[in-house]
């Protein structure tokens, strides 16, 4: 519930606490699930050395478990951590061995969201027709399972890149689409409407980009997601700077 409304702190110490719970009661499958999480909490803090710890110690108790789901869902996190901290060379090497791994029927879910990272990744290293495409499979996939987060994440992204091409239609149009999905998602609502403000300020939509992104920065204010209203925070900074 804390990763959803972007308080990653309270989520960390949480997945901490029940870390130690399965370490104690010895169930390696559930602490190589928490580990995962826990990675990707850390990832969100920008925790990044951390995070990378916590997925390779989630990778090994996966490997010595025979889980190969595991290791993929383990890899992926890892793919974004790596993606995340400028690492992109390796990040693509572990996105693409999560999906190597994983078999050619069932866990889609997971396909889904190894797919949208590399989509990220690609897109970090300017690879534009490469991430569209990645982003465009994991989108296939999300939409057939009516998986609403999925939708809206790999659409917000679009639009993102849209936007940094200056490409304002299709990145408007994916906008629309991702807060279409968004489905009482009142954190995945206030990420939508900071990202419509980012566009409109591309677009030299000052007054539309300012609103949009106090009205961002009260939601996130709403969910406690200081991470999030700080960024925002800066965004109105940034505006009424170039509105002087």
């Amino acid at each position: 519930m804390f990763g959803s409304i972007g308080n990653y702190a309270e989520r960390k110490q949480l997945l901490s606490d029940s870390l130690e719970i399965w370490r104690e009661r010895g169930d390696d499958d559930r602490a190589a699930r928490t580990l995962e999480r826990l990675s990707d909490a850390n990832r969100m803090l920008r925790l990044y050395d951390e995070g990378v710890q916590r997925a390779d110690e989630g990778l090994e108790v996966y490997e010595r478990l025979g889980d190969t789901v595991g290791q993929a869902n383990c890899l992926n996190t890892l793919a974004w951590l790596l993606c995340d901290s400028g690492q992109l060379d390796a990040a693509e090497e572990a996105g693409s061995h999560a999906i190597d791994l994983l078999p050619e029927e069932g866990n889609q879910f997971l396909v889904c969201q190894c797919y949208g990272s590399l989509g990220d990744i690609y897109y970090a290293k300017d690879m534009t027709e490469k991430a569209i495409h990645h982003y465009g499979i994991a989108l296939r996939i999300a939409f057939s399972f009516n998986w609403h987060a999925e939708v809206f994440w790999n659409h917000h992204n679009l639009a993102r890149l849209f936007s940094d091409q200056d490409r304002f239609d299709d990145a408007n149009a994916h906008i629309e689409h991702a807060k279409s999905h968004t489905v009482n998602n009142v954190y995945h609502l206030g990420r939508a409407m900071e990202l419509q403000a980012e566009i409109w300020y591309g677009q030299h939509r000052l007054e539309h980009a300012r609103s949009e992104a106090l009205r961002a920065a009260e939601v996130f204010e709403k969910l406690g997601a200081a991470q999030d209203l700080e960024r925002c925070r800066q965004f109105v900074r940034t505006i009424d700077s170039g509105e002087e």
